[in-house]
């Protein structure tokens, strides 16, 4: 993850906007030599926070309930799996 100085980043707003969308990576801004802040695209928000939801949801059951659980939760599942992998996650 790139570090800036919040300065920087409000002088140069647009020069960050585009590194951000092409690497699809957040910038740390930094206040007095200290993470203030983090940035990063809409697009890539909204990535990560699918990608945690389905974590979560994947931990917060055991091995036992997944495994027996009805058939139509697991093609439920794979289904949202799909749908990350076709939006290049």
């Amino acid at each position: 993850m790139i570090s800036i100085k919040n300065d920087d980043f409000g002088s140069n707003y647009e020069l960050f906007v585009k590194l951000c969308s092409m690497t699809g990576e957040p910038l740390r801004l930094v206040n007095d030599k200290c993470p203030d802040m983090i940035v990063m695209t809409a697009d890539t928000f909204e990535k990560s926070k699918r990608l945690l939801d389905l974590r979560g949801k994947l931990l917060g059951r055991d091995a036992d309930t997944l495994l027996s659980s009805e058939k139509d939760d697991i093609e439920r599942l794979g289904q949202y799996i799909n749908e990350l992998e076709i939006n290049g996650e």
